[in-house]
């Protein structure tokens, strides 16, 4: 256990709707977490399966051992979702669960916020990619990849795993919050955004899994997967990004391979 007293407060964000079948499991890794400075923010879209039931209940169960905060919000995409509930935390660092995610150990939140607090300085930090298909878990080691040369390897696709990151609040407002854009992926603008200033401690551990599934919106089935990635071309043309190079609009680089395929447009 930390036996600090400046524990951050760490805001749990999860978006539900018609989340019934996978939220259970998302919810009971938050209330067997060791690590008890925590605010759970849900933001449900109006379900209309027994999703309130089961987040009334557990808000019933866990509400004196920490704070818990329901809210709803039309159902205008995940993006909008995020940052809605984004605007109701009041954490140090803020984590987003998914609500087909779950805490892979009940220390997750615990080692996150050793990070944090080992380095005041520290504004993001993400892992590897945990995934889990028909209750099988795989581990992909997304660190070791990231560590070669972060801003590269994330200008070429979006690399980072969503669910293996933690981010100071006050960044995720400050470079803009989440994409709510159709055609672009949700959170790797923000990504992009923030590499630029800060970059991220890359850890060589797990902290959340992923449920690949029909349902998925990007994993779901091929067709999902090849939508994703043209949503994270989109997302690179926006940010004016060069895959595999990286250079960003204030680089000259930037502007000579602009010139040149302008000119090779004719």
């Amino acid at each position: 256990m930390i036996k600090t007293k400046n524990k951050p407060l760490i805001s749990i964000v999860t978006c539900t709707f018609n989340s019934e079948k996978y939220l259970p499991k998302a919810l009971e890794s938050v209330q067997n977490q060791t690590y008890k400075n925590i605010e759970h923010i849900i933001n449900d879209s109006y379900s209309t399966d027994k999703t309130l039931e089961i987040i009334t209940e557990y808000i019933k169960q866990n509400n004196k051992k920490y704070s818990i905060k329901l809210i709803q919000s039309q159902p205008k995409g995940v993006a909008k979702a995020l940052n809605v509930a984004t605007g109701e935390a009041t954490g140090d660092i803020i984590h987003y669960l998914h609500s087909d995610d779950y805490y892979c150990k009940n220390d997750s939140l615990e080692k996150s916020a050793l990070y944090f607090i080992k380095d005041p300085n520290l504004v993001w930090l993400t892992g590897n990619f945990f995934v889990a298909i028909n209750d099988i878990e795989i581990v992909i080691p997304m660190a070791k990849l990231l560590r070669l040369y972060p801003e590269k390897i994330l200008s070429c696709m979006n690399f980072i795993s969503h669910e293996n990151t933690f981010i100071r609040r006050d960044a995720v407002l400050v470079y803009g919050g989440f994409n709510e854009e159709k055609n672009y992926v949700v959170e790797y603008s923000l990504w992009l955004k923030l590499i630029r200033d800060h970059k991220p401690l890359i850890v060589d551990d797990e902290f959340t899994v992923f449920i690949i599934h029909k349902g998925s919106t990007s994993t779901g089935s091929i067709i999902k997967f090849f939508k994703a990635i043209l949503r994270g071309f989109n997302t690179q043309r926006k940010e004016k990004i060069i895959p595999l190079i990286g250079y960003y609009e204030d680089y000259d680089l930037y502007h000579q391979f602009l010139r040149i395929t302008k000119r090779a447009g004719g």
